[in-house]
């Protein structure tokens, strides 16, 4: 899996400029900040641009049934999923390898994308994923691309945090879609 911007990093490292701090405040008319509560099922939400610049990693063409993906890093992530395939098959995922139960979907269209959120992802460490075609193993090529996101704040002690932040379905390889329920 190949990051498109990694938290943390300099402007070098990350090939990015667009990240930014971003406050605020809604104020009356005479000046007066307005306070206003939100909720899990009233938050805010908001955008972050990917860098323009930044190099797409290609989609990979591939038979192969199964992958499997790292999932330990400091931090929660959205784990997003491109495929294109010119058959019908199910779409399967399943995290740590010692869970029984996978979940699937049935595809009938040349061009699929999924999303598993970061508050889904919290606590696993391992993500499998893969096309069957009728409880069979693949035998046609098909392409896949897969990438991470995340919506994260910096506290007061300067450390990055991701509580109250979930990473909405509008994400693509050009925007992370963020929802929060607090102004951090």
């Amino acid at each position: 899996m190949e990051p498109l911007a990694v938290y943390g990093r300099s402007l070098i490292e990350t090939n990015t400029n667009l990240s930014r701090s971003l406050s605020i405040s809604i104020l009356d008319e005479k000046g007066n900040e307005i306070p206003f509560e939100t909720t899990s099922s009233n938050p805010i939400e908001f955008f972050i641009p990917r860098d323009p610049n930044l190099q797409i990693p290609p989609m990979i063409l591939t038979n192969k049934t199964y992958h499997s993906l790292n999932l330990t890093t400091d931090l929660p992530i959205s784990i997003h999923f491109e495929i294109k395939a010119n058959f019908s098959y199910r779409f399967i995922y399943k995290f740590d390898k010692q869970s029984i139960y996978a979940n699937s979907i049935q595809v009938n269209q040349s061009y699929f994308t999924f999303m598993i959120d970061n508050q889904q992802i919290v606590g696993h460490r391992t993500l499998i994923f893969g096309l069957e075609q009728e409880n069979q193993n693949i035998s046609e090529e098909y392409e896949y691309r897969v990438y991470s996101s995340g919506c994260y704040y910096l506290n007061k002690e300067n450390e990055w945090k991701s509580d109250g932040l979930r990473v909405g379905p509008k994400t693509n390889l050009s925007q992370t879609h963020c929802y929060s329920i607090h102004l951090t």
